[in-house]
């Protein structure tokens, strides 16, 4: 990426922002193993600007910290998100394809994270996690699904079609 600029800076604030905002005022359904996080359809915005991934890394992270699962949910659930941003940059050109990259990977790490907070000391990952893991996968990636397709998708194709938006958003 290049230089930061103070207006990139104002931008990425305010995504992070928007981010945090959009799961705390929907907090109910942004955290556990049934979630729609209305704000992952703000993953969009790396379609315009690569850069704006550093708002959506960002918004990730101080919403997770705040959350129920504290600072590894912060950390991991920051890192998972880097890894979706990235394969949804390889696959941009192919939305409906670049959009499957949270489905997937938000499932299987929202479903590795219940598992190690539910687990007692008689329980072993491997048991929880076969035990649990298909149907917190199921059911964080439809949830997923329905923001990122339902709402996310829409919203690409409007926000692509203002000139405005694209003047002040775009490379």
């Amino acid at each position: 990426m290049n230089k930061l600029s103070l207006k990139d800076l104002i931008f990425q604030s305010l995504i992070g922002a928007s981010y945090v905002v959009l799961v705390f005022v929907l907090y109910n359904f942004s955290y556990k193993a049934l979630q729609f996080r209305v704000a992952e359809s703000l993953l969009v915005l790396v379609f315009f600007n690569k850069k704006n991934a550093i708002g959506l890394l960002i918004g990730t992270f101080v919403a997770n910290f705040l959350g129920d699962f504290g600072i590894i949910d912060a950390i991991f659930g920051t890192l998972t998100t880097f890894i979706v941003i990235s394969f949804m940059l390889t696959l941009k050109k192919i939305k409906i394809l670049s959009l499957l990259m949270p489905v997937i990977f938000n499932g299987l790490y929202v479903a590795i994270l219940v598992t190690v907070f539910s687990m007692t000391s008689q329980d072993t990952f491997l048991t929880l996690l076969l035990a649990m893991g298909p149907l917190i996968f199921l059911t964080v990636a439809a949830g997923e699904a329905v923001v990122v397709y339902g709402i996310g998708l829409p919203l690409y194709y409007m926000l692509n079609k203002n000139d405005g938006f694209k003047a002040i958003f775009e490379k």
